[in-house]
């Protein structure tokens, strides 16, 4: 692992270092990804996150996902997860931290199905976080997951509203989230005036941002909405949550609102929590034909029903969208593998059961060498491009990554982009 001029560690990259990795991409407003140029990481250097993720390890929490806690009090108990590894390939991104004794894996899934419209029509994607103990021991841990008012509009004095649902039903606050651990809990939030088809800066201004959980194996589920600094400060001191729901509506900038699920596992050597997030509109389009102009629902509609049928039904079918993310997946590998035939290409994957072998491309720092094609190279962290000519920086180049894993990568990430098309 390399450091930045800041000394934060920079993980590994496999297949190779993307100047972006996709992260929940489904839709044109469902498409989120995340940096590295700059050095950046996904709890460094101030990279935009409109998530907060952090799992408590034996009272001392790890933030993984965003910067949120530069915005607290310094505390003894609250430090950055060290990054380690970050993977991708057509369905997943991969992103592996210490958190003292256990190892910490995030896991952005937006599965790939060409061949499936009623769930490729779905505009929302999985997150799971799972933790793994490292030293043989059970160790207590708890899972802290928001998101902000910010995924909704650009404008932050737009004023929010938002409602946590168990199922269709609307969760009065106050009352507990003791539903079983097959209930499915959503906070939905969306803008107080809304106009049909309208959009800003590349938001939706009509429709709402749905993000549900479960409380699964965990042996204690609690949510709340609120002040991001309050919420983030509070479970950092208690590892929990209130179960309130926050009764003043108002816009991002305003005492900026978050919406959080707390998983509490006691003590376990492994445990993993299931999220999905996205932005849902309906309808969907206009189109004009013959007769004149028709508003048209997505397609989710004809094959699922309401937004809440939709919802249970995107969640129960994870492992179902994980066998169909690895055969497209196999399919993809093969078609590559079948081009490079004569070099035999070494194409790996994170859809499969196994893990792929840890490939470093050593583009984690300044490089100048030569390739494997004997062409001269420089590669800049600064900017997370290499380029082959030195005089004027064209020529696009990847040190040390064979031709058919270069390739493999950028149609790897071209079908996850094609998603959010």
């Amino acid at each position: 692992m390399e450091a930045d001029m800041g000394r934060h560690t920079l993980p590994n990259y496999s297949p190779a270092r993307p100047p972006a990795i996709p992260l929940a991409v489904r839709s044109p407003y469902t498409s989120a990804w995340s940096t590295t140029a700059k050095d950046r990481t996904s709890n460094s250097n101030d990279v935009i996150f409109w998530s907060k993720r952090m799992v408590t390890v034996d009272g001392t929490s790890y933030e993984y996902l965003g910067v949120g806690s530069q915005s607290l009090p310094t505390l003894s108990n609250l430090e950055s997860a060290v990054p380690l590894r970050v993977s991708y390939d057509s369905s997943y991104s991969n992103f592996t931290y210490s958190a003292g004794p256990v190892e910490i894996t995030a896991s952005f899934f937006s599965p790939v199905a060409p061949k499936d419209i009623c769930r490729t029509s779905i505009s929302l994607s999985y997150l799971t976080t799972t933790a793994e103990s490292i030293d043989g021991q059970p160790h207590d841990v708890q899972f802290y997951g928001d998101v902000n008012a910010a995924w909704i509009s650009y404008e932050n004095n737009f004023t929010i509203q938002w409602d946590l649902y168990q199922g269709a039903n609307i969760v009065n606050s106050g009352t507990p989230a003791n539903g079983g651990p097959s209930s499915i809990y959503s906070w939905l939030f969306y803008l107080q005036q809304q106009y049909l088809f309208g959009e800003e800066y590349q938001f939706p201004q009509w429709g709402n941002f749905t993000y549900p959980s479960s409380p699964l194996l965990a042996s204690n589920f609690t949510y709340q909405s609120g002040f991001s600094v309050d919420l983030q400060y509070n479970y950092a001191m208690q590892h929990g949550l209130q179960d309130i729901v926050d009764p003043r509506f108002r816009g991002s900038g305003d005492h900026g609102p978050v919406f959080a699920f707390v998983h509490d596992f006691g003590m376990v050597s492994s445990a993993s929590v299931l999220y999905t997030i996205g932005s849902v509109q309906e309808p969907i389009v206009r189109y004009l034909y013959s007769m004149g102009i028709v508003s048209l629902q997505p397609w989710w509609t004809q094959c699922y029903g309401d937004i809440f049928s939709m919802i249970a039904y995107h969640f129960n079918d994870y492992s179902t969208s994980q066998q169909l993310a690895y055969d497209f997946e196999a399919q993809l590998k093969a078609d590559v593998d079948a081009y490079y035939s004569a070099n035999m290409a070494m194409v790996f994957s994170d859809s499969g059961p196994t893990p792929p072998i840890l490939y470093s491309n050593g583009s984690e720092g300044y490089a100048h060498g030569t390739d494997q094609y004997g062409d001269q190279y420089i590669f800049d962290p600064i900017t997370a491009y290499g380029f082959l000519n030195l005089n004027n920086f064209t020529g696009l180049a990847i040190p040390d990554v064979a031709e058919a894993e270069a390739y493999y990568s950028i149609v790897a990430l071209s079908a996850r982009q094609v998603m959010g098309a």
